[in-house]
């Protein structure tokens, strides 16, 4: 929740970009839209939430932020956002929009490799038991840098960095270790237009796509969570890039129509494509072992099978 210190600071700053706003009910500031420019003050922007919507010409986002990036506003005023809101951010205003933001892991971070004092050592355990359960092994926790924080916005979670070519942060999974949370995700509010786990790619060898990184450190080699059903622009690109020649699809079931369509497309551009086949479990419960015998099993995924599998999802 924020202090009325920081709330003032946030008007403050929609006022300087946006002219004066008029205060609303449920913690809301309503603008004049920079968008539509309407007469009226259309855009309401939630202080709590951070979400925003005008209701003319529907521009509508759901952090803070973005608004203030769409609108050029400058460093300064883009810090002082982050950092009121808890995000562990910097930016840079001449990089491109994907870069424009460098991410940190949270300042609470502290690794699972290391064991605490004190009275923090519950939520430590709760994280290594909730990673155990994953199938996630000490070497695993070494190799993807896991850990965990015990405050903060991120507090009872496990967190899972990834690292780009030049050893980068460039995203982080934070998941609940309690299974009853609702919100089960709180990730950062970046683009997740990156490649996942790139650090740890051989291009030259053969890359398994799956869902999320739970799923990719079960099948350890060579393996890229897409974080849902689609392949993110960047991945695209460096898979023709790098010159891949052979690519599996490990897509749950209900994402077989975008696993089908990646496969043709793969296809098409002469990459040797394995779409397995999913069972009623996905590549993290399966583990280690029984994904690597899916995939030393499984045979190129010909023009047939895609047609066969396509009407079987009619």
């Amino acid at each position: 929740m924020l202090s009325h210190h920081e709330r003032q600071e946030v008007i403050n700053i929609l006022n300087d970009t946006l002219g004066i706003g008029t205060s609303m009910k449920n913690d809301e500031q309503a603008h004049h839209c920079p968008f539509c420019h309407h007469h009226k003050k259309k855009l309401q922007i939630n202080l709590k939430t951070q979400q925003w919507h005008c209701w003319v010409c529907d521009a509508k986002g759901k952090r803070i932020q973005r608004l203030l990036k769409r609108l050029n506003v400058n460093t300064h005023k883009l810090k002082k956002i982050y950092e009121i809101y808890g995000d562990d951010y910097v930016v840079y205003s001449n990089e491109t929009e994907d870069e424009k933001i460098e991410l940190r892991l949270p300042s609470e971070f502290k690794s699972l490799l290391k064991v605490p004092d004190g009275k923090i050592i519950t939520a430590y355990k709760q994280a290594l038991k909730y990673a155990k359960d994953r199938g996630i092994t000490k070497e695993d926790i070494t190799r993807y840098n896991i850990g965990y924080c015990d405050s903060g916005m991120y507090s009872n979670r496990i967190i899972i960095p990834s690292y780009d070519m030049d050893n980068r942060l460039n995203y982080f999974i934070a998941r609940s270790v309690f299974v009853e949370e609702k919100f089960k995700y709180k990730n950062p509010p970046v683009s997740k237009n990156v490649i996942m786990f790139e650090n740890q790619i051989n291009w030259n060898e053969p890359i398994t796509l799956v869902e999320g990184v739970f799923d990719a450190i079960a099948v350890k080699r060579n393996s890229i969570p897409i974080l849902g059903k689609f392949v993110p622009k960047k991945l695209n690109e460096a898979i023709f890039k790098n010159g891949v020649k052979s690519i599996n699809i490990l897509l749950d079931e209900d994402a077989q129509g975008q696993a089908l369509h990646y496969t043709m497309q793969f296809q098409n551009q002469g990459i040797t494509t394995k779409n397995i086949k999913p069972t009623d479990k996905d590549a993290a419960d399966m583990g280690f072992s029984e994904v690597n015998i899916k995939l030393k099993e499984s045979k190129k995924t010909g023009f047939g099978d895609i047609i066969s599998q396509k009407l079987k999802n009619i």
